[in-house]
């Protein structure tokens, strides 16, 4: 990114680096800045046309269709032989759903590029959700035909042979996508489904504990595995799964959302970012302490991510590794009020009291108006024995909030 600006410093309107840059924003999950980046190649080369899918894929993300469509149906213009810009067309309109529209422009994907495996997968996706039974199966066999490792095809066949009662083709398509992927969540849980319509109901157990086993996340694996101990009789463990399942719950679509923009886009910086704050929502600090790491591996300066892990080491107990990330925080924005109130109870935590009445009192000369460093530094300036400081900060606190807050 810096030789990039720096070549754009010396030579505003070159178009590789406008490209360029727009790209590594894309990928560091900065979506706005990407977008203005394309668009001022397009103002100077507006018949590029890889410009103009780069340019639907920073919007897409952003979840603009509408523009998207309008970059990607540009680029069809430019090159309608290409079968990328109809593939990503068909997200925006499924996104929309327009599944009739965005069928149509992956038929014309395959007409262009026949031996396209992921391209009859999405098809096949498409036809399913409209209840198309035959189409769908004929699409993710095509699939299947040309890429026989395709573990989510094997898997939509398996789900669509069970939703036409076609218990042991289901099983079987199943047990394909799980010798591809051993560790497919979504393929255990539709496995205990379909042992469990059987009456098999050990069998079923088992599949929906190694669903849980491959993914802590799985909502719908505790929401079956808890109706199969009730159905049982086995009331504390039902009860329990089910618990688990009203915790995942609320965050279920979104923790979905992000791991499919993952699958499309692996080093979306953004997305590795929202599961992390999905994972602390649902109480699972370490997943969401590795998802931050991965943020931070795209874009190091990612300012929210590393203070968020900070925060979570913290939590832990790891105050030596949580000041390293704040003051790293810092060393990117020496005005970030939120990194000096953390950073002083990070201090703090370790008997470094000097330190953290440096931070508290950084953060006080920042942002006098907010409560939280005012409440930290009239408590220890309390335990230093420094009354009338710490009472007239006491008193500031109570004018600004009516509680304490801690690590932000």
């Amino acid at each position: 990114m810096a030789a990039c600006r720096r070549v754009l410093e010396h030579e505003p309107g070159h178009v590789e680096a406008h490209l360029s840059l727009g790209d590594l924003l894309l990928k560091s999950g900065r979506f706005n800045l990407a977008v203005e980046h394309f668009r001022e190649a397009l103002h100077r080369v507006p018949q590029r046309r890889e410009a103009h899918v780069a340019l639907g894929d920073a919007l897409l993300r952003q979840r603009r269709n509408v523009e998207a469509m309008q970059a990607f149906r540009e680029a069809i213009r430019l090159d309608p032989d290409d079968p990328v810009p109809y593939r990503k067309l068909s997200i925006a309109l499924t996104d929309e759903d327009l599944f009739s529209e965005a069928a149509t422009a992956l038929v014309e994907a395959l007409r262009l590029s026949p031996d396209h495996a992921a391209t009859h997968h999405n098809l096949g996706l498409l036809y399913k959700g409209q209840a198309h039974n035959d189409k769908a199966i004929a699409a993710l066999r095509r699939a299947v035909e040309l890429d026989s490792t395709y573990a989510d095809a094997h898997y939509h066949l398996g789900q669509l042979y069970f939703r036409l009662g076609r218990y042991e083709v289901a099983e079987a398509a199943l047990m394909v996508a799980l010798r591809h992927r051993p560790h497919y969540a979504e393929v255990h849980v539709e496995l205990g489904r379909i042992l469990a319509a059987q009456g098999r109901l050990e069998e079923a157990e088992r599949a929906l504990q190694q669903a849980v086993l491959a993914d802590r996340f799985s909502a719908e694996a505790y929401r079956r595995l808890g109706r199969l101990y009730l159905r049982q009789g086995r009331a504390a463990e039902g009860q329990k799964m089910l618990a688990l399942f009203q915790r995942l719950s609320p965050a279920r679509e979104e923790i979905l959302r992000n791991r499919y923009i993952l699958s499309l886009y692996p080093q979306d910086a953004n997305a590795h970012y929202n599961l992390g704050v999905l994972y602390v929502g649902v109480g699972r600090p370490v997943e969401a302490a590795a998802e931050y790491r991965n943020a931070l591996a795209i874009d190091s300066e990612n300012i929210s991510a590393r203070n968020n892990l900070a925060n979570l080491l913290l939590k832990e107990g790891n105050a030596a590794a949580a000041i390293q990330q704040y003051e790293f925080v810092l060393r990117l924005d020496p005005r970030y009020v939120k990194g000096y109130n953390n950073l002083g109870i990070a201090h703090l935590m370790r008997g470094d009291a000097t330190r953290a009445r440096q931070a508290y009192e950084r953060a006080v000369h920042l942002a006098p108006e907010k409560p939280e460093a005012h409440y930290n530094l009239a408590l220890l300036y309390q335990k230093q024995g420094l009354e009338s400081e710490a009472r007239a900060e006491m008193a500031k606190y109570r004018d600004l909030s009516g509680k304490a807050v801690g690590a932000e």
